[in-house]
């Protein structure tokens, strides 16, 4: 199978999911409770303290993968724990699994399907002073998550401030893009997988009327550069740890210029 074959099954394989699991899906007879029961389970929520406290937060959304990569099942929450450390409350969607159980997100490109099935997550979990409106939110978006990222950066949810991009995908995006909130995007020079070039290419044809858009291009870094569970076993993905820190050292930044850390005021943000 050529390179371009397998990036395309990649991608895909997140477009052509519903089909591959229709077969275990509960038919429409079945209550929407039975259905909402199973698909919260890939909503997950991680709290600075388990009260009821307004605060900032994050919306992460994985690579195509899922929350999974290779072995490592916890490269997510681990970040989650670090914006929590800082104040933010955390809200993790699997979208690949969640995909299955939402028959209005099984159709079309992986971005626009990708941002609806957070619409459905926030309103399960946007209850209360739990991703509150009146606080500064960000969604972060890793690989084909990007292409959520950007989807939500343009149409931002209520509170949304800004958005970050771990080498996002851009194949499903049109020119003209103009995002709404401030996004950062961290991509690494070598990658094989969300190529720079398609990437500024992308950028380069984006609205000027939009909101601005920080390109962090990491010269040395491949996909992955930030899991530090890839070590250097695989040729296209390798952890980076100077990368990965001067990336961690951009985020730090970008979410405080953002407000991210300032506690939320019930008044406003």
């Amino acid at each position: 199978m050529s390179k371009m074959m397998q990036r395309s099954k990649l991608y895909y394989g997140f477009a052509n999911l519903s089909g591959a699991f229709s077969l275990i899906l509960p038919p429409a007879v079945v209550a929407k409770e039975a259905l909402l029961g199973k698909v919260t389970d890939h909503f997950h929520w991680r709290q600075v303290a388990p009260d009821s406290t307004p605060r900032p937060w994050a919306i992460i959304l994985p690579g195509v993968s899922g929350l999974r990569i290779f072995d490592d099942d916890q490269h997510y929450f681990r970040f989650a724990q670090q914006l929590n450390r800082r104040g933010i409350d955390v809200l993790v969607v699997d979208y690949r699994q969640a995909t299955r159980y939402l028959p209005d997100t099984r159709k079309g490109l992986p971005g626009p399907r990708i941002a609806k099935i957070v619409g459905h997550a926030m309103a399960e979990k946007r209850h209360g002073n739990a991703l509150s409106a009146k606080c500064r939110g960000v969604v972060i978006g890793w690989s084909l998550g990007g292409e959520g990222m950007w989807d939500i950066a343009a149409s931002p949810l209520e509170g949304l401030s800004a958005a970050i991009g771990y080498y996002p995908s851009v194949r499903g995006q049109k020119p003209n893009y103009r995002a709404a909130v401030p996004v950062l995007v961290l991509q690494g020079g070598a990658d094989s997988v969300t190529k720079p070039k398609q990437l500024e290419t992308f950028l380069d044809a984006r609205n000027p009327s939009g909101a601005s858009i920080r390109y962090q291009k990491l010269p040395v870094a491949t996909h992955g550069f930030d899991v530090t569970s890839l070590g250097s076993s695989h040729k296209n993905l390798r952890f980076d740890k100077a990368t990965a820190e001067k990336a961690e050292s951009e985020v730090s930044s970008f979410l405080e210029s953002q407000g991210l850390f300032r506690p939320c005021n019930q008044a406003g943000k």
